[in-house]
């Protein structure tokens, strides 16, 4: 996050009252913004709780993983939907913050990501990132490493190559828009260590795989485990 944004979030918290992200009302700062009837009525996962669930098998066969998660189920039609789509296309990067800080206060206290070295987001092609002006996995995963208390990398992973947008692809061809448009560029920062990468909204699956497929073949040493903030009915409900 830019220095001067921390700047205007610490002069914003004395000056106005702190609401809450999802429906306004009036909140208590060590709350991160989200107030108690919100937590109550989000719809999370669990997943995180357990080792084998519906995400993390969405890949077997395809990686040797660790551990895999995710936060809360995307329902089109909902305030939820709503919710993410604001910091996705609206610039309201500070919910993508405060969730992912939820989430790794959550994921740490499972206790099945204890030894996570690295952090990294889903990276942007800089094209595109220079079109939204900010990524928001980034915003997601770096709430989750300030709530675990993990090293957060940005720049050991790129996405070389500018793809289409996965909403304007559906079935086989999601995964063949994302093959092969990862790379790693700093491998002698993530030899030998855990990485959990972050996405935002999992729904086909094929972005992951393509960003840990990657990480797989140039860290063979490597474990990976993956977090993402949400996750389609569709997913959750592969056997």
């Amino acid at each position: 996050m830019p220095a001067r944004w921390n700047i205007f979030a610490d002069i914003a918290t004395i000056v106005v009252t702190p609401r809450c992200l999802i429906c306004g009302c009036k909140v208590m700062a060590t709350m991160n913004r989200i107030c108690p009837r919100c937590r109550l009525r989000i719809p999370l996962t669990n997943y995180w709780r357990v080792e084998e669930n519906p995400v993390k098998r969405r890949f077997d066969g395809m990686l040797i993983l660790e551990q895999g998660s995710a936060f809360l189920f995307y329902r089109a039609g909902t305030i939820w939907q709503r919710l993410i789509h604001r910091f996705k296309y609206e610039g309201r990067w500070r919910i993508a913050h405060h969730l992912g800080l939820w989430y790794g206060a959550e994921l740490s206290e499972s206790g099945l990501y204890a030894d996570i070295d690295v952090i990294i987001p889903i990276p942007l092609h800089f094209i595109k990132g220079l079109r939204r002006t900010y990524n928001q996995a980034t915003y997601i995963a770096e709430g989750i490493a300030k709530s675990m208390g993990k090293e957060l990398d940005t720049l050991s992973v790129r996405r070389k190559r500018n793809n289409p947008s996965q909403t304007k692809h559906k079935g086989y061809d999601r995964w063949t828009n994302v093959e092969d448009i990862f790379e790693v560029v700093h491998p002698e920062r993530l030899r030998g260590k855990h990485i959990l990468v972050v996405d935002d909204v999992m729904t086909s699956g094929a972005t992951l795989y393509s960003c840990l497929k990657c990480l797989s073949d140039a860290l063979p040493d490597a474990r990976l485990s993956f977090a993402a903030l949400a996750v389609t009915q569709y997913i959750s409900d592969v056997r």
